[in-house]
């Protein structure tokens, strides 16, 4: 099994972000982590991955704009099983403001622990928007993003 050194990491739920932060990285340490899906990672497919062992579950991509603008298929991404022990969402996203305001909203809404900012999706329709990989082709603008 191959194990992630490093991820992004935001942890809500706390005014200290960075201490926060450090403590979610403390408690997923070591944890198998399933990672998010697009397309797959689907409630249905998190809680069977539950039943083999997985620990931390992150939802399928959620755009920050259309999430903050309350489209239902982002807010159906929301949905946790009960069973989930550690859940995160991850955001794709390339604007501070829409980052950290959908953050927020998912702080207001007790159901995740973490955000991950996608940084790696590859597909098409997300880097022409410059969003996922296509971040990783500025590292000043994705520096600014993660540090909020």
């Amino acid at each position: 099994m191959k194990t992630v050194s490093s991820v992004i990491l935001l942890a809500v739920g706390s005014s200290a972000l960075s201490s926060s932060s450090s403590n979610m990285q403390q408690r997923i340490t070591g944890q198998m982590i399933l990672a998010p899906l697009t397309k797959g990672g689907n409630l249905p497919f998190r809680r069977l991955c539950a039943d083999f062992g997985m620990e931390v579950s992150l939802s399928e991509m959620v755009y920050a704009r259309s999430l903050l603008r309350g489209s239902p298929v982002e807010q159906a991404r929301l949905r946790r099983w009960e069973g989930e022990q550690i859940f995160g969402v991850q955001i794709a996203t390339n604007q501070i403001d829409k980052g950290l305001n959908a953050i927020h909203k998912l702080q207001e809404s007790a159901v995740v622990q973490f955000c991950d900012l996608n940084c790696g999706c590859p597909i098409y329709d997300v880097t022409r928007r410059g969003l996922g990989s296509s971040l990783l082709r500025s590292p000043q603008k994705l520096h600014k993003l993660v540090k909020g």
